[in-house]
């Protein structure tokens, strides 16, 4: 598939090449794109590119690297490595401009953890002499602030940059699935409400042909041997091991909306006061899930947050798949593909939400500086709250997965005014909006003194 976006990411990479010896690190997500990245920014130059296999041993580790190293430069057989120390050694020696990049480097500290201290030492006494790019990437960002980020980390401001990749955004991912060839917009909003924006997906897509939402459905997801098929027991499994069905029950807890502790408890076997790791691991290792709390609260100073999955695959995989495992194994894909029909609305609302949050802070955050959504106690609750302190204003707008009439939008307007007294009792200048993927005489409802957004305007945005 064409390499898409990533502009400011080369040029960044390209200008510390020019400007060895440079050490970055990348990271991001899972499937977000950090080894194409790395792909491209190698091509045309010499590079070599270490996989770390968390399930080899040191040793076995060393050999294939020792093997793939004197095949790439052409060494003679009798060069041989002791350890890892010694085969870095051998790199910042090299006496022509390379690449050298550790993908899942953070995996060392499972391998082999003495390496990285090993890495810091020759990196201080030899790097300035060297002709080396160094590259080090990986998912797991609580594992990697422990290496480059916290004070106390062995490579503590050795890296020149860190660089962290973002999903696609909303608009970028439309433009893929244009070179995909999938035309309608609604169709688009579909792909993206089961895939976000994790480009890896979208590779799939092209590899098998993919042309519409019912048939990323089919080819991908719901057949006996669809590539996704064990895409998330894949990641848990290698990720956390013998407890990766701990996080199940937790993940399927969260996709159900339990989000307090409380209810996360109840509904796994964990106690409430034993979930912290490993809510901590779903949001800073594989950041999956996310700890949000009103607009209207302090941090550090409420109880009020709640727990909710971010990903968009994991969420559908968990409202969709997990709860009707037994259809899924003995291939009732009818069954489940009916489930997701009469589902789809209500699970594509939610992440319309979310588009239409990160559109709003995109777009308002001049206006109103604190920007997010609202809950209390008693179950009410605001898709959008934007929050100006200072000017004593407030915006709060209602979203709709549906296409909106003129008249349907302005009752749905006059019933968020009723909600004002919730949040705005210490505001004066309150206004209102909505955001839906089509609103009939938006032109109107502007006139009217609201505000109005569709897919279209979200799109010339994200």
């Amino acid at each position: 598939m064409k390499f898409y976006n990533r502009k400011k990411e080369l040029e960044l990479l390209e200008t510390l090449y020019r400007n060895k010896p440079s050490f970055v690190v990348i990271t991001g997500k899972r499937r977000v794109g950090k080894t194409e990245l790395i792909k491209q920014f190698s091509k045309n130059k010499k590079a070599l590119y270490f996989f770390v296999d968390s399930n080899k041993s040191r040793d076995i580790l060393l050999s294939e690297y020792e093997e793939y190293i004197k095949e790439e430069l052409g060494l003679p057989d009798y060069i041989r490595f002791k350890t890892f120390g010694e085969l870095m050694d051998f790199l910042l020696n090299y006496e022509e401009d390379i690449i050298i990049a550790f993908d899942e480097f953070q995996r060392f500290l499972k391998i082999y953890p003495g390496f990285i201290t090993e890495l810091q030492k020759l990196w201080d006494l030899k790097a300035g002499n060297s002709r080396v790019f160094l590259i080090t990437s990986g998912s797991s960002l609580g594992m990697l602030k422990k290496i480059f980020v916290e004070e106390k980390a062995p490579l503590f401001k050795r890296a020149d940059n860190i660089v962290t990749l973002r999903p696609f955004s909303l608009s970028e991912i439309f433009e893929v699935m244009k070179g995909l060839g999938i035309r309608n917009s609604r169709e688009r909003l579909k792909i993206y409400t089961l895939f976000g924006g994790t480009v890896y997906y979208y590779r799939l897509m092209e590899k098998y042909s993919v042309r519409s939402f019912n048939d990323a459905l089919e080819k991908l997801i719901l057949n006996d041997l669809a590539p996704l098929r064990n895409e998330v027991r894949d990641i848990l499994i290698e990720e956390f091991g013998r407890e990766h069905a701990t996080y199940y029950e937790i993940l399927s807890a969260l996709a159900m909306g339990k989000a307090t502790k409380k209810e996360i408890g109840d509904a796994t076997h964990i106690s409430s006061s034993s979930l912290s790791p490993y809510l901590y691991d779903l949001i800073e290792l594989l950041q999956i899930a996310e700890y949000v709390i009103p607009a209207t609260e302090r941090p550090g100073k409420t109880k009020k947050g709640r727990y909710f999955l971010k990903d968009n695959f994991f969420r559908f995989y968990f409202r969709f798949i997990y709860r009707n495992m037994s259809h899924y194994l003995i291939g009732n894909y009818n069954i489940i593909q009916k489930k997701i029909t009469t589902g789809w609305r209500d699970f594509e609302g939610r992440v319309f939400e979310d588009i239409a949050l990160e559109f709003i802070r995109k777009t308002l955050v001049n206006d109103y500086p604190e920007i997010g959504r609202y809950w209390d106690r008693r179950g009410n609750e605001i898709d959008i709250v934007g929050i100006n302190k200072e000017t004593r204003g407030m915006f709060l707008a209602e979203v709709k997965i549906k296409e909106l009439t003129y008249l349907t939008a302005r009752r749905i307007i006059n019933d968020l005014k009723k909600k004002t007294n919730l949040v705005a009792f210490h505001y004066e200048n309150v206004k209102y909006g909505i955001i839906a993927p089509k609103i009939d005489g938006k032109e109107t409802i502007e006139k009217d003194g609201h505000l109005a957004w569709t897919l279209k305007d979200i799109l010339q945005e994200l």
